[in-house]
């Protein structure tokens, strides 16, 4: 209904139109009988003979007069003219916060204050068991003597229930006004996930909405953004907010804040808004003793560029000033060494491909990886000024090569699924910068604002990528000519300059790999170091880099980006891998980490014979690093990856007793798999493209090898069907199980999707297809009917289980049992699938590798036998992250500047 100048509702006056909503009119009056302005809330014309309507209407003013704090707009009484209901309400003169963020974002000084008052009305809400569900800039009004109040109850719900119903008629509209189980209720920019799914709500809700609120007025742009009401609901239910919008100067209280607040999982966010209250405080209290800005650790680590940047730019005098203050008395800095473990026993996680450890150039925070078992890695970030190191949770298991921006604020990392990332050096949700092809091989964060990184894959060098995301751009791209096969391992210089990069040799392994520089003003590259790889710049002048298992240094000018002088051996016993990382990194204080010791995972195994009843019998292959073993179709030879310095296929022929080396790819080749005609060998290998996809070739003989498909995702061949026309592929990246129509071993047609999971077996019968899955929470062994995969589906193993394996009869699976136990499951001989109770077989002492594994690391010969890994010995120890700080004072020592 709308109402006219000089309308009178009792004995109010209309005096003009303050706005309107879904929910109600708004409109500026006098009280004839008080002489005072008030507002008037008046329900629409349309919604007066809605009998629900005027209820909620009614319970709005309840709701308000049960409330009294100076934070929320005061309801004065309930007022019905001619049939029109109206609530008379607080008059609040001033600009909405919607009117103040429209100007651009609040400082911290302005903002943590107005967000205070927002918090304590909400607690005052909330002690009452009211949560507003509608909270946005538009409902929050600041008045000319900085008093914040919050508006507008109007679909605000008793926290024990909410029996109204409601329509969708207000879906189109900027606030959708909708109360019940399913149905959408409230703003959709300002909506906790759990409210955009319909679903019903608690306070929680009112504290994601305050986190949202927050996040505007430090950034000036609404968290979450979209050109419809279903684009923004997306925005909400599936990404981040960009994190990297809050000022650098944002205290880490706030941060924090944040991050707790804009948790999607309700379970996970902030309880209580008292508790907001106490982060809010502590931010003011910081403000108000510096005097204006908080002195946090992102203003303490610009402190540190600033001394960084001055070290870069006079590092010719460097020396002769440290010469000229000991000269005068100075004492040199006290070189220290100590060590740290990972926490409750955990082991450092060292594959043989990326980098594992990484230290800000604040030297404030130190970043290190954890092999955490059967779900892989995680990332682990220790204060320097803590004991303890914090694990980051939430980042998923396959977190590869972390390295920090050059503020020590932000940790990035690889994702192996192909996503480069970042998260905050607090903690909190992972951002997305871009997507990758291949595996990642290292990656730096310039002082431009730009990341460059590399990957495996062979047709391209190094990238380079906005650190705030945005597609990749190429930089460089290997010279096959000049017997370039990649471009490795890059880390910018502190000016920005230029990079140092790794250039890998198409022959001849890490050992002939060298250390390169390319000019990023100028787009030129030269050659600084004949046989080295991963080196970085430190300030004192040199430049470190690894050479068969150690740390080697050169002295090297900035200016003319040439090395100078004979390398020194420096460090020994530094963890390298095959691919040319080395696991150390100098921070901008003089701090050197590093791992201590060798890759972990290099340990040598044997294979064995293991029958039903435990009995082993050497199978005679010498101990390799071996895994993924498959017994050939008569029983007499074996295919079987090794990862040694290259990983590669292997033959091992039990007539002859010989050990014969099938694939020489220099890139990664391996899960091998036998044709049915035991001639040829399907696998997966990187060659090409630096993504796994499965080809195949002669076993013995010769013939090259042929790829069967081009996928842009990791694809690995885990069983053929016994006719050899299908072949199951996993792929790792989505975990999906595929299919691919093979005739005489080549491919027909693109892989199908079967269904989500991994490792499938199809039963040498052909009826059946086992597999695992993760789907109710820990990996399982499902079986489904072949090829009707969707027609039924049984689940195997009842206390966890993975890498499933048909006896050659069909009548018996087998599957590993964590901690890693061999178990079989009888299959009987119906037409319906109907398995046995899972039976322990053999216990766990062989190598079966942590899952996710793509293969079962153990086969089932024809006469019933196993083919097991064995640990040789000991395996080695898991290597130590030592700290070495002022290293630089020592490193000056050893290898003085030119």
């Amino acid at each position: 209904m709308s109402l006219s100048a000089g309308t009178r509702l009792g004995p109010y006056e209309i005096l003009s139109a303050l706005g309107a909503g879904g929910m109600g009119e708004v409109y500026r009056a006098r009280d004839t009988k008080l002489n005072r302005d008030v507002a008037l809330k008046v329900l629409p014309e349309t919604f007066i003979g809605d009998s629900q309507r005027l209820a909620r209407f009614r319970r709005e003013a309840q709701v308000l007069a049960s409330l009294n704090h100076p934070n929320i707009a005061a309801i004065h009484g309930l007022e019905e003219s001619n049939g029109v209901p109206a609530l008379v309400l607080e008059l609040v003169d001033g600009p909405t916060l919607a009117d103040r963020i429209a100007r651009g974002p609040l400082a911290a000084d302005e903002a943590l204050p107005i967000a205070k008052q927002i918090v304590d009305a909400l607690e005052a809400a909330h002690a009452k068991g009211i949560i507003h569900r509608d909270l946005k800039p538009a409902n929050i009004k600041m008045t000319s003597e900085g008093r914040v109040k919050i508006l507008d109850f109007g679909i605000a719900k008793l926290a024990a229930a909410d029996a109204a119903s409601a329509d969708l008629t207000g879906l189109a509209t900027a606030s959708l006004t909708m109360t019940r189980d399913g149905v959408l209720l409230g703003t959709p920019a300002y909506m906790s996930p759990e409210q955009a799914r319909g679903q019903s709500v608690d306070k929680r809700t009112d504290i994601w909405a305050f986190g949202c609120l927050l996040y505007e007025m430090l950034t000036g742009r609404a968290a979450f953004t979209g050109n419809t009401v279903s684009d923004t609901i997306a925005a909400i239910l599936e990404r981040d907010p960009d994190w990297t919008r809050l000022p650098p100067a944002t205290p880490q209280s706030v941060r924090r804040l944040l991050l707790r607040s804009l948790e999607k999982d309700c379970k996970r966010r902030l309880a209580d808004i008292s508790d907001a209250r106490l982060d809010v405080d502590d931010s003011i209290t910081a403000l108000s003793s510096t005097g204006s800005k908080p002195l946090t650790p992102a203003s303490r680590r610009s402190a540190s560029r600033v001394a960084i940047a001055s070290a870069v730019v006079l590092a010719v005098g460097i020396i002769p000033g440290l010469a000229l203050w000991r000269a005068i008395g100075g004492t040199a800095p006290r070189v220290s060494r100590m060590t740290i473990a990972p926490p409750n026993g955990q082991t450092l996680s060292a594959n043989t491909a990326d980098r594992f450890i990484a230290i800000a150039p604040d030297g404030a925070h130190l970043a290190f990886l954890v092999f955490r078992g059967p779900q892989s890695n995680r990332l682990l970030v220790k204060a320097m000024d803590q004991l303890e190191p914090t694990e980051f949770k939430g980042l998923g298991d396959t977190l590869r090569g972390p390295f920090f921006s050059p503020d020590g604020a932000w940790i990035g990392f690889f994702d192996v699924v192909g996503l480069l990332k970042k998260v905050s050096v607090t903690g909190g949700p992972a951002v997305t910068v871009c997507r990758f092809d291949g595996a990642p091989r290292g990656a730096t964060w310039g002082a431009d604002g730009t990341i460059i990184f590399a990957t495996s894959d062979t047709s391209t060098g190094l990238w380079q990528v906005s650190a705030s995301g945005g597609e990749p751009k190429l930089l460089t791209k290997p010279n096959a000519d000049r017997g370039e096969r990649d471009h490795l391992w890059p880390r910018v210089l502190p000016d920005g300059r230029a990079v140092l990069f790794t250039i890998m040799p198409t022959t001849g392994g890490v050992e002939n790999a060298q250390v390169a520089i390319l000019d990023l003003r100028s787009g030129t590259q030269k050659t600084l170091v004949r046989h080295g790889s991963d080196a970085q710049y430190v300030a004192t002048g040199q430049l470190v880099y690894g050479l068969s298992g150690e740390l080697q240094a050169v002295s090297f000018d900035p200016n003319r980006l040439e090395a100078l002088g004979t390398p020194t051996p420096v460090v020994p016993q530094v963890v390298t891998t095959a691919s040319g990382a080395n696991a150390f990194d100098v921070a901008g204080d003089g701090t050197l980490v590093y791992l201590s010791g060798k890759v972990a995972t290099a340990a040598a195994r044997t294979l064995v014979w293991v029958d039903r009843h435990g009995k082993e019998e050497p199978l005679g292959a010498p101990p390799r690093t071996y895994v993924h073993p498959r017994v050939s179709p008569d029983g007499d030879r074996v295919l079987v990856e090794s990862q040694d310095d290259v990983y590669d296929i292997w033959l091992w022929d039990s007539r002859r007793k010989t050990l014969t080396r099938v694939t020489t790819d220099p890139e990664a080749d391996g899960r091998p798999l036998w044709a049915p005609d035991g001639q040829r060998m399907f696998f997966t290998s990187m060659r090409s493209s630096g993504v796994f996809n499965p080809f195949m070739q002669v076993v013995e003989g010769t013939g090259p090898a042929e790829r069967l498909i081009e996928s842009p995702t990791h694809e690995y061949p885990t069983s053929i069907s016994a006719d050899g026309t299908k072949i199951v592929l996993t792929d790792l990246m989505k975990s999906e199980v595929k299919i691919l129509s093979l005739d005489d071993g080549h491919a027909t047609s693109p892989p199908q999707t079967l269904f989500a999971g991994r490792n499938g077996e199809i039963s040498p019968d052909g009826r059946w297809v086992a597999y695992e899955s993760n789907e109710s929470g820990q990996s399982e062994v499902y079986v489904r009917p072949f090829p009707a995969v969707n027609s039924g589906r049984w689940q195997v193993s009842n206390t966890g289980g993975t890498r499933p394996r048909w006896a050659r009869d069909s009548h018996e699976l087998f599957y590993v049992a964590p901690p890693g136990a061999l178990m079989t499951v009888g299959v009987g001989k119906a037409t319906a699938f109907t398995p046995g109770e899972p039976i322990k077989l053999l216990e766990g002492r062989y190598y079966y590798g942590a899952p996710p594994v793509l293969g079962p690391n153990y086969d089932v010969s024809p006469d019933g036998r196993f083919l097991m890994i064995k640990p040789e010995g000991e395996a080695p120890s898991s290597p130590s992250v030592v700290i070495v700080q002022n290293w630089t004072e020592e490193l000056r020592q050893r290898v003085p500047t030119k």
